[in-house]
């Protein structure tokens, strides 16, 4: 069973508010992925033994920031992987989740998660390449460790409903990512958040994103 150390469970159950289930969900979802590692190798092998703290905290980050569509809006995640942030977000509340991942293995992980943790009803998973699927008429679009910004702005303008705005987890060259997509010709409103999981990143809002 995967331990969580007090300090992010005091963050889960103080700064989230999340009840003792939501815990227990949690707990079921980080044990899945230290289950399935071996397999598919779904997170790096550097973060496999601190799943909580790397994975489940960094995705949990995003959740403040979606409180005005977690429970009527649609949340499109893009390249869920393991499900972070998209398994994450459904455990905590979101009503309505797709999480977008083309690679076959992990769309089998991400069913079986979102079977175990309770929150089938609130997700789909879809198999296929974001280039290609039918447009998403997405609320909010979310994204860990996905693409370079200007890349992700181009699938998001195919996904993202007119008034819907990014959430994002991105890394240290989160500016230079910002003055590329600037000069690819995007223009936004952005705000940015310290991360509390990665010293260099930031939770990265975008809005009245535009070409």
């Amino acid at each position: 069973m995967q331990s969580i150390s007090e300090p992010v469970k005091t963050w889960f159950e103080r700064d989230l508010s999340v009840s003792r289930e939501t815990l227990d969900r949690l707990n079921q979802y980080a044990d899945l992925v230290v289950k399935w590692q071996p397999r598919i190798n779904i997170v790096g092998a550097s973060t496999a033994e601190d799943v909580w703290g790397r994975h489940l905290q960094d995705s949990a980050q995003l959740w403040p920031h979606l409180q005005d569509v977690a429970t009527t809006g649609k949340i499109v995640d893009f390249g869920s992987g393991a499900g972070f942030p998209g398994i994450v977000l459904a455990i905590l509340g979101a009503g309505n989740v797709t999480m977008m991942e083309s690679n076959t293995k992990k769309t089998v992980f991400l069913m079986e998660a979102a079977r175990v943790c309770g929150v089938l009803g609130q997700t789909k998973i879809a198999r296929e390449r974001i280039e290609a699927a039918q447009p998403c008429e997405a609320d909010v679009v979310t994204a860990r460790a996905f693409a370079p910004l200007p890349k992700l702005l181009e699938f998001g303008q195919r996904h993202l409903k007119p008034g819907g705005h990014y959430v994002l987890l991105k890394g240290r060259a989160f500016e230079d990512e910002l003055a590329d997509a600037r000069d690819a010709g995007w223009t936004f409103d952005v705000t940015t958040h310290a991360s509390l999981v990665d010293p260099d990143g930031v939770v990265m809002i975008l809005k009245g994103v535009s070409r």
